[in-house]
């Protein structure tokens, strides 16, 4: 059974004014996978403070995709050997 298809899942979270008209507000909350064999399965990953229950389901989006590994390299500190640690500092 492999995964054939995603989708986000989204709540409506409030309005706003665009160009003197109403908007939804929306949240991704979630992915629908759709698989081969024609069975789905939702992963929820959060839920709004004021969620009414209602929940929509778009296609997503196509994004530019970045390396990520070279932006990663650029964000990461270098090791600066083995600094000693005492535990007894540490405040949790």
């Amino acid at each position: 059974m492999a995964v054939v298809k995603t989708m986000n899942i989204v709540a409506t979270t409030g309005t706003y004014v665009k160009d003197g008209q109403e908007k939804k507000r929306y949240l991704t909350v979630g992915t629908l996978f759709m698989y081969d064999d024609g069975g789905m399965s939702i992963k929820l990953d959060a839920l709004p403070t004021n969620f009414d229950g209602s929940l929509a389901v778009y296609e997503r989006e196509n994004k530019p995709q970045y390396n990520q590994g070279q932006q990663q390299q650029q964000q990461m500190p270098q090791s600066q050997g083995n600094i000693p640690i005492d535990h007894q500092q540490i405040p949790f």
